[in-house]
Order: structure tokens, then C-alpha cells, then sequence
């Protein structure tokens, strides 16, 4: 990363392809990743505690509210997200992350300020710039700051602060809104006339915005890696139908790889989304039980899930395995699809949470091996699009099948919200067993690419 200096060097050709920065400077930039991650998943995920008071306010049933975290996000993702990775392959990735930094805050607390179903969908259209711009700028980042045989904890580092920021959310979001339903913000303060999930995305938006400055003083690294000599000059841009040729001729492990982890985003969507519904319509949780038991297990599990993945991976990786991410993966999903099938199903909330918390354990695993992997069959001047790509798919994917069908599955097949147990179980039954085929039937061409 940088020295907090605000100029941004500008490396020589031998610096871009002989020296890595010293190990500091790229850990420095994994905690400020990590940081803008946590403001992003807390932005998005606090909403998910206010599934009721949200329906009661706007009139809607479980489809309605899930296409807010679906839909709205799809929209975005299908509009914006892939040139986002065009812009960061091709420009400042460090200035493109504090821009949209800036905007994702401000649309988190405009969603305070809706009046109306369809003014809340557009500013949660606004918060999915989050992920969107973060993810494969960042991860470009980190691929020119660590070695491609130590990049697995890098990146796991800063994804762990994905369910950390998700945790943080539930256990924050649900004291927040315990704290405003009694509180002289609300009731004749500086807050009067808003309800308390409105109040709460006013108070929750606001902090990222200071990280703005962060990112702006940063450095933007050399650019580097792999099959660097076939790719343009830096200061030229890498065309639009060159990237296309490099997923069209690495589409045998690409192709299974963006269906496979398809599945682990829909996985984690449905759970994070539809779990504090499960808790409070099948076992009776107030939203602050469920913000501090799902919180802490998402903190807990979630991020050890990350972090042990991304040791394992580096750690195959260094005696040989070349598909080390794609086996990794594969196995922590196939045991987490298995606990997330059974979780529902349990037949007391206490038992429901521990077999989550497994699930989220097994189910974040992917998410470093997908990212890892990604990275290192790709050239340095389209990962990020790649990245891009691969985030507008899997995202599209487990965003609108997940959580809307389970909302479908509640409304139309079992009638009854309280059945919303089944919805997700069926769900996660049916993802678990495609991810890991499609791994399995990627591997042997992903092997292929890492030996060139």
C-alpha cells in the first residue's frame, strides 16, 4: 500500500515486474479493504432485521421485501458492475474505490429517508455500488502487492471482513433498534417522526464516508503478474473483445467456476437474509436475541471459515496442488451444504444457530478460493473485469434465485410464513450438490492454466 503521503508513485518497468512491495505495506491495505468491507456488508445486511417492521410500513409480502436485497442489487450489478472492473483494470483503482465509497454511504442513509416502496428500491439500487466496486478493484490490488504462492491469507483477510461486517450488523442493528424504539431521537429529537429502521439507516450510512480520505491518500500500486508480456502497455487500455477472448479461451474451468460459486453466493444470501426471519417467525426471537446469536456467529464462524480456507489453500498450493483454491472450496461447501439443509429443520432455535454456525463456518470457505483462483489464471490487465464478471454472475445468480425463491417457495408453495423453514432448506439442499460438481468438472482445466 502507501505511505500516507497522497502522491501516487510512479513505478518503473523493473519495479512492475521484479520487486514486490515489502510485506507491510500490502497487509497496511488489507486492513483499509477490509474496512470499507465491513461499512459495505453493514450497510446491506442491517436491513435484514427489519423484515416486519418494513412489510408493516409498505404493505408488502415476502417476495416484495426480498427483491430489495434481489432485485434492486441485480439491477445494479447488470448496469454498472463490469465497467466498474473496466475502469479499475484501466485507471486508479485506489480513487475509483473512494468514489464509490462516497456514493454507496450516501444511499445507505437516503434509505432512512424513503416514504415509499419504490424510493427505498432505488436507494438500495445505490448501495449495491458496494460490492460492485470494492471487490475486483480491491482484489486486483492485493494480486500486485503479495506473490501468487502468499496470496491466499491476503485476500482472505480482507474477505473475512465480509460475515465480520455482517455480524457486526446483526448485533449492532438489532441494539440500534432496540435502543431508538425508546429512545429522544426519535421522540421529540433531532430523529422526530422517524421510525426506528428509518433512524437506523440514517446512523449506520454515515460512517463510511470517513474513509473516503483513506483511500485517496493512498498509492496505487504496480501493476504485475503473469503473462504480462502479451498485454498492451500500461498506459494503453486492454480492449474490451481481448478480455472476452481470455474467459472465451479459459471458459472449460471459467464457465463451471461462475456457475459453482454461483451456488455459494445464493447459499450465503439466503441465510443471511432470510435468518433472522427463521429465528423470529419458527422460534420466537426478539430482533435483539437474533442480531447477538446470528451476529456472533457470523463473526466467529464466518471469518475462521475465511481465514482457514485461505491457510489451507497456500498451504496445498506450496506443496504442489495447483487446483489447491478449487479443492478447498469444494470441500467446505460440500459439509456446509449439508449442515445449512438440516439448520431449518432443527426444532429449537438453539440447535437452529448451532448448525448455522457450521454452516457459515464450511459455507465461507469459498469465498478467498474463488477470489484467489480467479487471480491466478488471469492476466494482470483484465482481472479486474474478469473479477467484474465474475461478480455480476454469481451475484446476479444468488441474489435473484436465492432469497426470491425462498420468498416465492413462502407466498405461493407452503402459504404459510412460518414455513419459511422449508423455503430455505430446499434451497440450500439443492446448491450444495451443484457447486461441488461444477468444481470437480473445472478442475482438471484449471490445473491446465496455472502450469502455463
Amino acid at each position: 500500500m502507501a505511505s500516507m503521503t497522497g502522491e501516487m508513485a510512479t513505478p518503473t518497468r523493473a519495479e512492475t515486474i521484479d520487486a514486490w512491495p515489502a510485506p507491510w505495506r500490502g497487509w497496511l491495505l488489507v486492513g483499509l479493504l477490509a474496512l470499507a468491507s465491513i461499512v459495505s456488508q453493514f450497510d446491506r445486511t442491517v436491513i435484514n432485521l427489519m423484515v416486519e417492521p418494513i412489510k408493516a410500513e409498505f404493505g408488502l409480502n415476502d417476495t416484495a421485501f426480498g427483491a430489495l436485497q434481489s432485485v434492486a442489487f441485480g439491477i445494479f450489478y447488470v448496469l454498472a458492475c463490469i465497467p466498474l472492473g473496466r475502469m479499475a483494470d484501466n485507471h486508479s483503482r485506489k480513487n475509483l474505490i473512494a468514489i464509490c465509497l462516497f456514493f454507496w454511504s450516501i444511499f445507505a442513509c437516503a434509505s432512512g429517508l424513503a416514504r415509499s416502496y419504490a424510493i427505498l428500491f432505488l436507494t438500495r439500487i445505490g448501495v449495491a455500488v458496494g460490492e460492485a466496486s470494492l471487490t475486483p478493484a480491491g482484489l486486483s490490488m492485493l494480486a500486485d502487492h503479495f506473490p501468487p504462492e502468499k496470496l491466499g491469507r491476503p485476500v482472505s483477510g480482507f474477505l473475512m471482513s465480509a460475515p465480520m461486517g455482517q455480524g457486526l450488523a446483526f448485533i449492532g442493528g438489532g441494539s440500534l433498534l432496540t435502543m431508538l424504539a425508546g429512545s429522544s431521537l426519535i421522540h421529540g429529537g433531532m430523529l422526530d417522526g422517524f421510525a426506528p429502521w428509518q433512524a437506523a439507516f440514517l446512523i449506520v450510512g454515515a460512517p463510511g464516508l470517513l474513509l473516503v480520505p483513506l483511500f485517496l491518500l493512498c498509492r496505487e500500486p504496480a501493476r504485475r503478474g503473469a503473462q504480462e508480456h502479451a498485454l498492451p502497455p500500461p498506459e494503453r487500455a486492454l480492449p474490451a473483445r481481448e478480455v472476452v477472448s481470455l474467459v472465451g479461451e479459459r471458459w472449460r474451468a471459467l464457465v463451471p467456476m461462475f456457475i459453482g460459486f454461483a451456488m455459494v453466493l445464493l447459499v450465503a444470501y439466503s441465510v443471511t437474509i432470510w435468518a433472522p426471519a427463521l429465528f423470529q417467525r419458527s422460534y420466537g426471537w426478539d430482533p435483539a436475541r437474533i442480531g447477538l446469536g446470528f451476529g456472533l456467529a457470523l463473526i466467529i464462524a464466518g471469518t475462521a471459515g475465511v481465514y482457514v480456507a485461505g491457510l489451507l489453500s497456500d498451504r496445498l498450493a506450496a506443496r504442489g496442488h495447483r487446483d489447491a483454491p478449487l479443492k478447498v472450496a469444494a470441500g467446505g461447501f460440500a459439509i456446509g451444504g449439508v449442515c445449512g439443509t438440516l439448520a431449518p429443520l432443527m426444532p429449537s432455535g438453539e440447535l437452529a444457530l448451532a448448525l448455522l454456525a457450521a454452516t457459515l463456518f464450511f459455507c465461507n470457505m469459498p469465498f478467498p478460493c474463488a477470489a484467489t483462483s480467479l487471480q491466478l489464471i488471469v492476466p494482470n490487465r483484465a482481472r479486474a473485469q474478469v473479477s467484474a464478471i465474475y461478480v455480476t454472475f454469481t451475484t446476479l445468480v444468488g441474489l435473484s434465485v436465492g432469497p426470491t425463491v425462498i420468498g416465492l417457495m413462502t407466498d405461493y408453495v407452503f402459504r404459510d410464513p412460518a414455513d419459511i423453514r422449508y423455503s430455505m432448506s430446499v434451497v440450500i439442499g439443492t446448491a450444495a450438490p451443484i457447486m461441488v460438481v461444477m468444481l470437480l468438472l473445472a478442475m482438471p482445466a484449471y490445473r491446465r492454466f496455472r502450469g502455463e
